[in-house]
């Protein structure tokens, strides 16, 4: 593993709110943004706190998760479609679409929701989680963030012939292909990987650091030059995210509405976006008119998830690159409300020298 973590603070000052001229709110965390090049390593356009710091990668490493298996998949459920594809690398809020779609992975797949090893939980869809209590209901792990991505494990072992029952042990064989690509994306060797954690959903989960991120999601949407024969397949899953936004989050869900178009022309800066567990966010930009390679991006707050907070830096970030899409000034509605007394200070800027 590498030994990258010091005792230094990796954090930094991202921004800051200020209310009449007093600080109210200081965002620490890291980010880092790499442009990809026709040849070579990708280049850093900013790094911003300690980006060689090791952090688990939590559900944003869903899509490699799925790569890992995504060929035993297709090729033994043909009546899957790119909806439920989708739904394997997703962190759903358990939306009505989401468990349509859960209950058609499992009818096409054979397979129960008793066998899952996610915790039993609510959705994190607020009318879903109010209703499902209103009536009585228990939680379940059906409705647990993670739980496509566990069909997902669970089709490819029914498959292959392997035993489903222990598919969350860590020590399984069946995340040795996760190990691979890991190690392929990183070059670094596959021992590093060797060392994990228990993710929330009970799935072992391994750390990278934010410069390494940031490269996975490039390559995510814009594909890799890797001679590994799983890798050539992860544009596809990139296209699939980019296809289904809503099946990868949820209706109200910050990645989704990223994936939608809230702060970029997607038909002119088409991305893939993926947050995880604890302030964690990935972006992928596909190649386009101004980053004709693409661009990757990660995002780590220090606090945690803090959703406000994270589109205020998303929405700085795609400004500094030029990526920020026009938007019409929405009619006010009521009695006036000053603002003009609170300030955000952004801390970090991008290298404008790399910026078409």
């Amino acid at each position: 593993m590498t030994d990258s973590n010091s005792s230094v603070s990796p954090w930094q000052p991202l921004y800051t709110i200020e209310r009449s001229g007093i600080t109210e709110v200081q965002v620490y965390g890291m980010i880092s943004v790499v442009e990809g090049a026709a040849g070579g390593e990708p280049k850093q356009l900013l790094g911003y706190g300690d980006v060689n710091y090791l952090l688990w990668s939590r559900s944003l490493l869903k899509p490699w998760q799925l790569l890992s298996h995504f060929q035993e998949v297709v090729d033994n459920y043909p009546q899957l479609n790119e909806s439920h594809l989708t739904l394997m690398m997703s962190s759903h809020s358990a939306e009505a679409a989401h468990l349509k779609l859960l209950d058609e992975i499992m009818t096409i797949g054979g397979v129960s929701d008793h066998l899952l090893r996610c915790p039993a939980t609510y959705p994190l869809a607020n009318e879903m989680r109010i209703a499902l209590k209103l009536e009585g209901k228990p939680p379940s792990s059906i409705y647990h963030n993670c739980s496509g991505k566990h069909f997902g494990y669970l089709l490819a072992l029914k498959a292959t012939g392997h035993d489903m029952e222990s598919y969350a042990n860590p020590d399984g064989e069946h995340f040795q292909p996760l190990k691979e690509l890991l190690a392929d994306l990183t070059h670094r060797p596959i021992s590093d990987f060797d060392y994990a954690t228990t993710d929330g959903c009970q799935l072992p989960n391994f750390a990278m650091t934010p410069r390494e991120m940031a490269n996975a999601y490039l390559q995510l949407a814009c594909g890799s030059k890797s001679t590994n024969k799983r890798v050539s397949q992860l544009n596809q899953l990139g296209e699939l995210m980019r296809a289904h936004p809503q099946v990868i989050g949820g209706v109200e869900r910050f990645d989704s509405r990223l994936m939608a178009g809230l702060f970029a022309n997607v038909d002119e800066v088409p991305l893939v976006a993926k947050e995880g567990a604890d302030g964690l966010l990935g972006i992928g930009i596909a190649p386009n008119t101004k980053y004709p390679h693409g661009l990757g991006i990660l995002i780590k707050l220090s606090s945690g998830n803090e959703t406000r907070h994270m589109q205020a830096l998303v929405k700085e970030l795609f400004r500094q690159l030029g990526l920020l899409k026009n938007k019409r000034d929405k009619a006010h509605i009521g009695p006036p409300v000053r603002k003009d007394h609170i300030k955000s200070h952004f801390n970090f800027e991008v290298s404008v020298s790399s910026v078409v």
